[in-house]
């Protein structure tokens, strides 16, 4: 793992999240650390999926929440405002009421049909724009975007996209990364 973000940086990937739903807690955390490691030497920044422990641990930039997790409040008041605090969304009300609480970001998911979020109908690009609009935090897309459905993002003027399998799944992480990144860069004046 810590190769594939080595690359993955090096192919200009801003933020690294760690998102393990499956492992133990010394698990994550160890795997924090190696990741917090790998690249402390770049501007990359890493996030931890709603494990605000393991975040404070570590060092960690942010926090990103689910939405069965902790409210932002309560996150805000035990990190402070030192840490990124985002949120999973899923609809409009979600983006609402995340933005309210007081979250920096809103990833709102799935945009395109993925593996990663089986049986979840996409949302489509017009709900992330309308989403974008209504909204005055960053939305950051997320969901089967690759170097192909990326295009359709950028025609509508996202400049920032999480992607998994597209990198983590690429034989050549920082191939893959770099050309994500030179897509999303085309929409920069």
């Amino acid at each position: 793992m810590e190769k594939v973000v080595k690359d993955a940086v090096a192919g200009g990937v801003d933020i690294v999240q760690l998102r393990e739903r499956n492992m133990h807690s010394r698990g994550i955390f160890s795997l924090a650390k190696k990741i917090k490691e790998a690249i402390a030497c770049t501007s990359a920044r890493m996030l931890i999926n709603d494990r605000v422990d393991i975040a404070m641990a570590v060092g960690a930039d942010g926090v990103h929440l689910g939405q069965k997790g902790l409210p932002v409040e309560t996150v805000r008041r035990m990190v402070g405002h030192g840490m990124v605090i985002g949120v999973s969304t899923h609809n409009l009300e979600e983006a609402l009421k995340a933005e309210d609480e007081g979250a920096d970001y809103i990833l709102f998911s799935p945009v395109f049909s993925t593996r990663c979020k089986p049986g979840m109908e996409p949302k489509g690009v017009d709900a992330l724009v309308e989403i974008s609009r209504k909204v005055s935090i960053p939305v950051v897309p997320l969901g089967g975007i690759n170097i192909d459905t990326l295009p359709q993002l950028t025609c509508r003027g996202v400049t920032s996209a999480a992607v998994m399998s597209a990198v983590l799944t690429s034989e050549n992480p920082k191939q893959s990364a770099s050309e994500l990144k030179a897509l999303l860069q085309q929409q920069i004046i």
